[in-house]
């Protein structure tokens, strides 16, 4: 299909050769008189020389009207993001230029917003009565927008379009959804794997293709790939639960904790929870606190963080950490699987997702805006070019992403991925669980002690918010 340009141009040339043809059918419209000679043999064969008089009829000039829709003027979509640097700018970059090439009624207008001033600078545009009209926020907090009445519900435009909210990732959906309703679309949303080194696995006799499954495999793998030398000065270490992009989540869920019921009651004391918390203990206790401490003080980023400068031989990170191996670990052999569990495949995401604040101008286009950002060749092109898994999983399991190395496992890890639950009363409790957890390994408290100091304050910050509106 031609663009706006090239309609013009494609429009302006049939008008001109209208135009020219216009003119010779006129000039030929009226009739004219013809003197024509004809030779006739008679039976006697003598030649005669015959003048008769014809009218010749030209053909009537024909008017065809056509109706063209003149384009108007599109109008402004204002676009907060938090993608200030890096492959997610460009994928957000192309994102937005290529919908407004494809956009005939809208244009994206995209502005950076640091997530560190985002709340600041939201919560005062929309006081101001000068929203975006589209935003980029971080998954698992719409429902306290929603209480807020900073943004809109987005179920109308999904009943009207019938978008299919079933084939988004599964925790992801869940985690849009509030009273009945959903507040925004996942647009960046992403899952936690293991990843091992495969040449310290050889080296240590360890199969170099077979990732740890369980907790005793995780252990038992480490053990073997450790390097301590006699003093106890660490040198490599095997795993280490507080290294990564963890937080605690994504063990509680292979565990098969459940922090916060579907009631939104707090669980902190689950035995499932208090193990997890001896468990990191463990590790702790292996290798020893302040041997960790001094071990971690070396880290740096990129190319030298633990992983990839070899320091450490299993870590777990999201899924995006894949482009950063391709990128500055060229030369490490690397695999990837999924977060070692105790019976239950599991795993924590969070990301980003696309809401439509309270009092945008442009709400329409907003949710137009929305609906590219799920199409195919915007998901796919950003799990490519930025590692981001597609909130749609019919794009996450496009066949053309199976190049990215282990993309099996992160579509794997993707359906059992879970979120932290929000609740209303305290949408911060999962700070408390992570509290507890770094009491217990500093050896400061209990499991016990700690996780039941985690569950007051929560409840605390419960009957606070209902004070509060008394």
């Amino acid at each position: 299909m031609p663009g706006l340009r090239g309609m013009l141009f494609t429009r302006r040339s049939v008008l001109r050769m209208a135009a020219a043809g216009s003119a010779m059918l006129l000039a030929a419209c009226q009739p004219k008189v013809v003197e024509v000679e004809k030779v006739v043999k008679e039976t006697v064969e003598v030649e005669k020389v015959i003048k008769e008089t014809v009218v010749v009829e030209t053909e009537k000039e024909k008017i065809i009207k056509e109706t063209v829709a003149v384009p108007t003027e599109r109008s402004k979509v204002v676009f907060w993001h938090a993608f200030g640097s890096g492959a997610s700018r460009d994928h957000m970059d192309q994102f937005t230029s290529r919908y407004n090439i494809e956009s005939s009624t809208y244009v994206a207008e995209p502005i950076f917003v640091d997530l560190w001033t985002l709340d600041q600078k939201f919560t005062a545009a929309i006081a101001a009565g000068q929203p975006p009209d589209a935003v980029t926020y971080t998954i698992g907090a719409s429902g306290l927008r929603a209480e807020a009445q900073q943004i809109m519900s987005l179920s109308p435009y999904i009943a009207a379009d019938g978008f299919d909210v079933a084939g988004l990732v599964p925790y992801a959906a869940e985690a849009l959804e509030y009273k009945g309703e959903i507040w925004g679309l996942p647009f960046q949303p992403d899952t936690r794997v293991l990843y091992y080194n495969k040449g310290q696995f050889a080296e240590a006799g360890l199969d170099p293709e077979t990732p740890p499954e369980t907790w005793d495999d995780l252990w038992e793998f480490a053990l073997k790939v450790d390097q301590i030398d006699a003093s106890g000065s660490l040198q490599r270490v095997g795993f280490s639960p507080m290294f990564g992009n963890v937080y605690v989540f994504p063990f509680l869920f292979a565990n098969g904790a459940v922090p916060v019921s579907d009631a939104g009651e707090f669980n902190f004391q689950s035995p499932e929870i208090i193990e997890t918390a001896y468990w990191y203990k463990q590790w702790a206790d292996h290798y020893g606190h302040e041997e960790l401490l001094m071990f971690a003080s070396g880290f740096g980023t990129e190319a030298n963080d633990p992983f990839m400068s070899g320091l450490l031989s299993m870590i777990v990170q999201n899924n995006r950490y894949i482009g950063d191996l391709i990128k500055y670990a060229p030369a490490t052999e690397w695999g990837v699987g999924m977060i070692p569990h105790t019976g239950t495949p599991a795993s924590q995401g969070a990301g980003y997702d696309l809401e439509v604040p309270k009092g945008a101008s442009n709400p329409d286009g907003a949710w137009d805006l929305i609906k590219a950002g799920m199409s195919r060749e915007v998901q796919v092109g950003g799990a490519k070019l930025a590692g981001w898994l597609p909130s749609v999983m019919a794009n996450a399991e496009d066949p053309s992403l199976a190049d990215i190395p282990f993309w099996d496992v992160v579509v794997a890890s993707a359906k059992v991925t879970q979120g932290r639950k929000f609740v209303l009363e305290a949408p911060s409790w999962f700070a408390f669980v992570v509290t507890a957890f770094e009491e217990v390994w500093d050896g400061l408290k209990t499991p016990e002690q700690a996780l039941a100091d985690a569950q007051a304050a929560a409840e605390k910050e419960v009957e606070n918010y209902h004070a509060a509106r008394q």
